[in-house]
């Protein structure tokens, strides 16, 4: 019975000096690696559904594929300033006959981008989850085409400045790959854009 103990006793010994050695050897190694995302950049692209909020009679696209591009510098790990450009896709309206004799005008395409300059504000809400706040203003650029009652076409571009506001939920894919889910929204009453996106961004 004492030799069998006394085995025990140095198995479980040997087993716990393996294990602190492991422990140690594995914390070391962490040590040792080199800092993650050292220049503190990140970069990505979200696609999803742009949302305009124009006046619509008979026909109007409330809803078409957009998207943006941005890239950014961390300031603090949760503090970053960041830059993003949108692109609206092509949208149309129309009207009836009685509202087109009034305006003038049959049917409108209208296209948009933006830049918008501003800071992306994260806050970790539970393991590999992060929220993310954005806020700045953006250059609008929206260029419309108007097809007239007498079958010409008027064209017209308006540049304005608006404030930006966006907010989203991140997921931890990788150390350095992060899956993104988006709302934003350029102010400008009936000139707003809204964009309701996903995607992926990489830090570096």
């Amino acid at each position: 019975m004492n030799a069998t103990a006394s085995r025990l006793s140095s198995a479980l010994v040997s087993t716990a000096a393996a294990l602190l050695m492991t422990v140690g050897a594995s914390a070391q190694a962490q040590e040792l690696q080199p800092a993650r995302n050292p220049l503190g950049v990140y970069a990505g692209a979200t696609a999803g559904f742009g949302i305009n909020n124009w006046h619509c009679d008979e026909t109007c696209d409330r809803a078409v594929f957009s998207g943006k591009v941005f890239a950014a510098k961390r300031l603090t790990p949760g503090l970053a300033a960041e830059v993003n450009y949108f692109v609206f896709g092509k949208r149309t309206r129309s009207n009836d006959g009685a509202v087109a004799q009034v305006k003038g005008w049959n049917s409108e395409e209208r296209k948009s981008h933006a830049w918008a300059v501003g800071i992306n504000w994260e806050v970790d809400l539970i393991q590999d989850f992060t929220n993310q706040i954005r806020v700045g203003f953006a250059k609008v650029t929206q260029k419309t085409e108007t097809n007239l009652l007498n079958g010409s076409t008027a064209s017209s571009k308006d540049d304005f400045t608006a404030p930006y506001l966006g907010a989203g939920l991140a997921f931890r894919l990788t150390n350095e790959i992060k899956l993104l889910s988006n709302a934003d929204v350029i102010f400008k009453g009936r000139r707003s854009e809204y964009l309701l996106s996903v995607g992926a961004m990489a830090e570096f």
